[in-house]
């Protein structure tokens, strides 16, 4: 090792040093914590139902060793990775109407983003309903020099129809197309609670086998089956329950697919999933590289082969973790999201704006969300390595463990029949349903951090704009008030129609009309809302907001801080930050050296509540005349102690405490409850 000019250090010879086992590692950590619980101090459990340890060693592997591009694939589909293919900048680009779209996506292509990425009925609802729409939409985009894919909605037959009709207007051949119609019924079920048009699936099913039949024949690189991790993972849902619905709703359609004469080999070969990315890194590495691994086996169990069974992947960061309050963290967010996302080994990846949760996203916007993907590329280098995760104890490990976690929650699903069944019985729902109450749980009690929500509230924030309105979409008459055309379940059938005139709705209505002798009863699931985790919070802050509109101040909470500085500062601050959350503005003034100054500094402040700062050993005497005093000058004050000294806390509620601030109270009710007695 060279040290300045003219030495070098000898060289270190680590034989020197004894080997150190796991057995040394944890009798040094057992002294640091002093008497502390090994597993309550440094184990972390996980809403996936998984704990994570604080170390880990080669032993914890017990997966098979590949290399990338090696059958199951955990390590990646290519044995050269990003460096052989970059993954695709495919920017969802949002609108309300064609023009709009089309502007938008022309600026983005010029500026990094590498592939189209249409989201139909989207956020402000962009309806691309007739042929002319997307005439207009795609007018002046080189459909031939970059994939292009397309999440249809219900309508995945009428999309590709129309879809098709441009691309060949221009003289391309379709044995050239690249991308997708990604047709994903049970996702749309999923959020809407049913299909537009139709009786069961069995519609869906058909126009996803012509759709898929055309595509084996003429367009041997698109994709026109979807399998959207959306709907559970916006939804709220772990890890692992996303990678589960994935497999079971990729698995049902196989067996729809195979029903129709599709072999497992091209209909595997004609999907492309979509995962949502979370925040919690390492976890959500994991659970791509599981879901790339169980996906191959289920390939190869139904029949198909190790070739059909590589993976296809775009990857979404989270709409869940956003937040509408200090947005700007969301940059951050999706910054270490789309890392994980990259570093799992995605094929395509779509960077949810920062102001996504307040407005329809605008160009500064989009252009720092498609920065994170270009510098993660050109300044970061991580399309220049391989599976960078491969190898890592805690990686590999962990990767066992999701899709052990993942095949469980799949092998339920099955045992009652598959993912349409499921949801229809309402099991997917309820399994869902329960993480999010854990989720909100472990907010609530500040167990997870959410920045600028539920802890370091900038109360100064000046919030972003939010769009006026959605900008006017055509005017179209609904599908049930027109009378039914004659289209057959065909791909140029389809195509005609779209030239004729007829919009997706209509052709879809017809598609339908068709398959109604056979479809049975009409099939509706409880629908999974689309949630984000830090939305009570933000309903305490828009309650301080409407409070601070009325009456031109914030609510305000007094702070009887007693003694000198040292003696109440922590829990002054502490119990700030945490009000800050509800939107309360404090009164933080010195130190009062009698419960009885402090008590009329309180009362006189005008506030309907205070916090009592102090340390554990001064409360038996401060307490009771503080309270005595403040009640009796004002017996609606709500009087609030920052501490928790378990064997005085029944003596306090006698003397008059009505809550208690501390590092296990559950922040959200706590806020709500101040809230409500100030009259929010």
């Amino acid at each position: 090792m060279q040290q300045g000019n003219n030495t070098t250090d000898p060289e270190i010879n680590f034989g020197e040093f004894e080997a150190a086992t796991y057995a040394d590692w944890r009798k040094a950590a057992e002294a640091v914590l002093k008497g502390a619980d090994f597993n309550r101090s440094l184990l972390t459990k996980l809403v996936e139902g998984i704990t994570l340890q604080p170390i880990y060693n080669a032993e914890d592997v017990v997966i098979e060793e590949t290399t990338p591009g090696q059958f199951p694939y955990r390590r990646g589909v290519s044995e050269l990775g990003y460096s052989q293919k970059p993954w695709e900048v495919a920017q969802s680009i949002p609108a309300t109407n064609p023009t709009e779209f089309n502007e938008a996506l022309l600026h983005d292509l010029q500026r990094g983003q590498t592939a189209v990425n249409i989201q139909l009925n989207c956020k402000c609802g962009l309806a691309l309903r007739t042929q002319g729409d997307w005439d207009v939409a795609l007018n002046g985009v080189a459909l031939d020099k970059m994939p292009v894919y397309i999440t249809p909605g219900s309508c995945g037959l009428g999309v590709l129809g129309m879809y098709l009709n441009v691309y060949t207007s221009r003289g391309y051949d379709v044995a050239n197309l690249k991308g997708g119609v990604l047709f994903d019924p049970i996702g749309k079920l999923v959020t809407k609670g049913s299909l537009c048009g139709g009786k069961g699936m069995c519609t869906a099913y058909d126009q996803m086998a012509e759709m898929t039949k055309w595509a084996i024949k003429n367009a041997p690189d698109f994709q026109t089956i979807g399998i959207s991790g959306l709907p559970y993972h916006n939804s709220g849902a772990s890890a692992v329950e996303g990678v589960g619905g994935l497999l079971a709703t990729a698995v049902t359609y196989l067996r729809a697919m195979e029903e129709r004469g599709i072999s497992v080999d091209d209909a595997a070969k004609h999907m492309r999933f979509t995962i949502g990315v979370g925040s919690n890194i390492f976890m959500e590495i994991a659970k791509i590289r599981a879901l790339r691994q169980l996906w191959a086996q289920i390939v190869k169990a139904c029949g198909g082969s190790e070739e059909s069974g590589k993976l296809k992947l775009h990857a979404a960061t989270s709409s869940w973790t956003i937040s509408k309050v200090d947005p700007w963290v969301n940059m951050l967010r999706g910054t270490a999201q789309a890392f994980s996302a990259v570093i799992g080994g995605v094929d395509s990846l779509d960077v949810v704006p920062f102001d996504s949760a307040v407005r329809v996203s605008d160009e500064f916007a989009r252009r720092i969300a498609r920065n994170v993907q270009l510098i993660l590329q050109g300044e970061c280098a991580l399309d220049k390595v391989v599976d960078p995760a491969g190898g890592s104890w805690y990686i590999e490990n962990l990767t066992d463990q999701a899709a052990r976690r993942a095949w469980e929650i799949f092998q339920s699903i099955e045992k009652e029949g598959g993912m349409v069944k499921a949801l229809k019985a309402g099991s997917v729902q309820k399994m869902i349903n329960d993480t999010v109450a854990k989720r909100y749980e472990l907010v609530d009690q500040r167990r997870q951090t959410l920045v600028g929500v539920n802890r370091y509230v900038n109360l100064q924030e000046k919030a972003l704009e939010p769009t006026v309105e959605c900008s006017a979409k055509a005017p179209h008459k609904p599908a049930s008030d027109i009378e039914t055309p004659a289209v057959e379940c065909t791909v140029d059938s389809v195509r005609v129609a779209a030239e004729s005139g007829l919009s997706t709705c209509l052709i879809q209505k017809a598609l339908c009309a068709q398959a109604e002798c056979k479809c049975g009863e009409p099939l509706s699931v409880e629908p999974l809302p689309a949630r984000r985790n830090s939305e009570r919070f933000e309903r305490l802050l828009d309650k301080a907001l409407v409070y601070q509109t009325a009456n031109g101040n914030r609510p305000t909470v007094f702070f009887a801080n007693m003694g000198p500085l040292r003696q109440h500062k922590a829990r002054a601050d502490f119990s700030q930050d945490f009000l800050r959350s509800g939107g309360f503005e404090t009164i933080y003034p010195a130190g009062f050296e009698t419960p009885e100054a402090a008590a009329e500094a309180a009362v006189a402040s005008g506030c309907k509540a205070c916090v009592i700062c102090s340390t554990d050993d001064t409360y038996p005497e401060l307490v009771p005349a503080f309270t005595k005093a403040v009640k009796a000058a004002k017996p609606d004050m709500m009087v609030i102690l920052a501490g928790y000294p378990t064997d005085y806390v029944e003596s306090f509620k006698a003397d008059g405490v009505d809550l208690f601030i501390h590092v296990k109270a559950n922040c959200y009710e706590t806020l709500e409850t101040i809230q409500n007695h100030l009259g929010l």
